[in-house]
């Protein structure tokens, strides 16, 4: 089996486009489509349902999904079996926001520090703003961060995104099924000025109709928690970092019934000075997140 195709593939469903596969992989959409055809082909079965208004995959594609991440990661290690990891050298300088650094950042530096360990990390945490600017003036290599970052020089690989949520005290009188009218009429905690939760509150006042209320923005996730313990507000954040202070019953969820907006995960660096060590530390990077992100019980991860 071509594991391109399966590539192919696996950006196509990464990404839910055939052209932003494409474009990704500097392949034609023709060519894409091809490669997804022959696999279909070759499989016997529908990847994707394209009879919907989403490119969705069918339940063989689901299937596929972690078939085709193994076989790629296979590859990877194939490929390396002339060229010990120790053989790939040199400092990557990682930013990461803090929805990172409480879910799956742990995991992929100690699969990072196995794989290759002549790689050096030079780690910091920064909000969602101060990674964007740390990447854009070289102080960092690498950020793993919430914002497709555009602009020429700069690849950005979008990683699958989890689920944003109300949080609130376990002894808060509002019910666990609050309307959303009535959460945006009290104090509210959420994220840094800038950050993906930040902007989803703020489009949440508007289409309630409301003016902004009184807003806690605090960019540590553990500082959120303590605050909403101590009952200060209720918080608009990232559910899979705060996964385990529900799971303790330390905070609960409040379900306000309304459709909110996912939080993406991008691994982005600049192309001017990457290495291959930067290169191959990224793609590391995006592949930990989709692990992590699979793994999820549906509350916490996207559909």
């Amino acid at each position: 089996m071509n594991t391109r195709f399966i590539e192919a593939f696996m950006q196509v469903a990464r990404l839910k486009s055939f052209r932003a596969a494409a474009n990704h992989l500097h392949l034609t959409q023709a060519a894409i489509s091809n490669r997804i055809a022959s696999l279909e082909e070759e499989i016997g079965a529908r990847l994707f349902d394209r009879e919907s208004r989403e490119l969705k995959l069918t339940c063989v594609g689901m299937r596929l999904l972690d078939y085709g991440e193994r076989m790629l990661d296979l590859e990877q290690e194939i490929h390396l079996l002339g060229r010990p990891g120790h053989e790939l050298l040199g400092l990557v300088r990682i930013g990461a926001v803090d929805s990172v650094v409480h879910t799956w950042l742990i995991i992929f530096l100690k699969n990072l520090q196995s794989t290759y360990p002549g790689i050096e990390v030079q780690l910091t945490s920064e909000t969602s703003a101060g990674v964007y600017k740390a990447l854009r003036e070289g102080a960092i290599d690498i950020a793993l961060q919430t914002h497709q970052i555009d602009g020429e020089g700069i690849t950005s690989i979008p990683c699958l995104s989890i689920s944003t949520g109300w949080i609130g005290p376990i002894d808060a009188r509002i019910s666990a099924d609050a309307p959303l009218m009535d959460l945006l009429r009290l104090p509210t905690i959420t994220m840094s000025h800038g950050s993906q939760p930040h902007h989803a509150l703020r489009e949440l006042y508007r289409r309630a109709g409301l003016p902004v209320g009184k807003i806690h923005h605090v960019s540590s996730i553990s500082a959120i928690v303590q605050l909403v313990q101590a009952g200060f507000g209720n918080a608009l954040v990232p559910l899979a970092p705060v996964r385990s202070a529900i799971e303790q019953g330390l905070v609960r969820m409040i379900d306000c019934k309304m459709s909110l907006p996912h939080q993406p995960i991008v691994v982005s660096y600049t192309e001017a000075h990457s290495s291959e060590a930067i290169r191959v530390v990224a793609e590391l990077a995006c592949r930990e997140c989709d692990k992590f992100v699979r793994a999820l019980p549906c509350l916490y991860a996207s559909d």
